[in-house]
């Protein structure tokens, strides 16, 4: 790994340890390359509190300093607002008897020494079909602007920023990769718990549920271009805050029906060696209680190398480059067939990848070569040199269907 990017991860790794960076010192082509990756992240505030008291920091160009802090304090500030903003929709929905559970977001943030330097674009909430409308009724008349998404919708608060993001479903039913997934999910709202976030009580999904959907949320954006290094910190956190409430051996079992359990240990493998995850609460495969003890015994791969350079290279949720993140169709084209990708459908995909987009589409499905055309006129907009971004995105692809198969995701 480039020593810039262990940099980064030391930084990171202080950060939420809440202790005091003691790594080398970082020269200033490397604190502005640390920073980009921090944007790409969604960890400024969480890197800014490592780095700022550091004299190689004080030392540097007062115009970077300046802009790292009011980028830092400017999401701070923005995520303050948009938290208490929701927490009055939590209370609200709450009194119209509304039947939700909320995931993610807020529930992960109260599990850092500092909730607000978690970013957080949006705040999830699944509901029961029968209050879907009901939701729409009540955001829309606090003044919420309404968003079709297809398969869930949003409502967005032009005054904060905040976005909810409302499903009937933890994953999209129509999603041949993992719209199984909802299988583990049919009983959550008889097993939800409640939390509480500054005093305000909000229901979510039991510990043992939202553990192995937090495996699945990031599978699923590792098979659709990748996911940031915060994802990996929200694991474990998640087992550093509630292990003690998982069931580990149904845990385990749960992802190695998957194929999932590989990719499991090499989260942890990287939350181990970087971000000075503490496992004492955790209980691996086979009754090891010790992570160590596990990799010797030889039964399972575990060599993150590759998975902690797809995750920095990715940034959230995969949306660092737009090669990237047109090899989502080869990915998972490759996971819905076990095959090594078909190349075509990164060109023409289906309904259902497009619907999102091109909402006609939603209607009138007979319309998909129109998108088709539309999408790749749009593609060669955006993309001066169309011939090697083309061949960018299938040599990606093809290093990601690779990535797959190592992690034993697919044969």
């Amino acid at each position: 790994m480039e020593k810039v990017n262990l940099q980064f991860l030391s930084l990171l790794k202080s950060s939420l340890k809440d202790q005091a960076y003691e790594g080398e010192e970082i020269d200033f082509k490397n604190l502005i390359y640390i920073y980009k990756l921090s944007e790409i992240h969604h960890v400024v505030p969480m890197i800014y509190n490592a780095v700022y008291s550091q004299d190689f920091f004080q030392n540097s160009d007062d115009g970077f300093k300046s802009m790292f802090k009011s980028s830092a304090f400017r999401l701070i500030f923005s995520q303050i607002q948009r938290s208490s903003r929701f927490l009055e929709f939590n209370k609200k929905l709450r009194e119209e008897n509304v039947k939700f559970l909320v995931f993610k977001g807020i529930i992960f943030r109260n599990m850092y020494n500092n909730p607000d330097d978690r970013m957080s674009a949006d705040e999830d909430i699944v509901v029961c079909d029968e209050d879907y409308d009901r939701v729409k009724e009540i955001l829309t008349g606090e003044g919420l602007e309404f968003i079709d998404k297809g398969d869930e919708c949003a409502y967005f608060c032009n005054n904060t920023g905040l976005c909810i993001e409302v499903s009937k479903s933890l994953f999209s039913e129509d999603s041949k990769a993992y719209g199984h997934l909802n299988d583990l999910f049919d009983d959550i709202f008889e097993k939800s718990i409640e939390i509480d976030v500054d005093g305000v009580s909000i229901s979510t999904l039991s510990h043992q549920q939202h553990l192995i959907y937090i495996v699945f949320h990031n599978m699923k954006h590792f098979l659709t271009g990748g996911f940031g290094i915060r994802q990996v910190v929200d694991f474990f956190k998640y087992i550093e805050s509630y292990g003690e409430f998982i069931d580990w051996k149904q845990f385990w079992s749960d992802l190695k029906e998957l194929n999932y359990d590989t990719f499991a240990l090499n989260l942890i493998d990287i939350s181990l060696k970087y971000l000075g995850f503490d496992d004492s609460k955790v209980v691996y495969p086979d009754e090891n209680y010790r992570f160590d003890d596990l990799k010797k015994s030889g039964k399972y791969y575990i060599n993150s190398d590759s998975l902690i350079s797809d995750i920095l290279d990715a940034g959230v949720f995969g949306a660092s480059t737009m090669d990237r993140k047109h090899t989502a169709l080869m990915t998972l084209d490759a996971v819905e067939d076990n095959n090594s990708g078909n190349r075509l459908k990164a060109i023409f995909p289906g309904v259902d990848y497009l619907k999102g987009r091109y909402t006609y589409l939603q209607k009138y499905p007979v319309l998909l070569p129109v998108a088709w055309v539309q999408r790749i006129f749009s593609y060669m907009k955006n993309n001066h040199d169309n011939s090697k971004s083309y061949i960018n995105t299938m040599e990606l692809g093809k290093q990601r269907i690779a990535l797959l198969k190592e992690y034993k995701i697919i044969k």
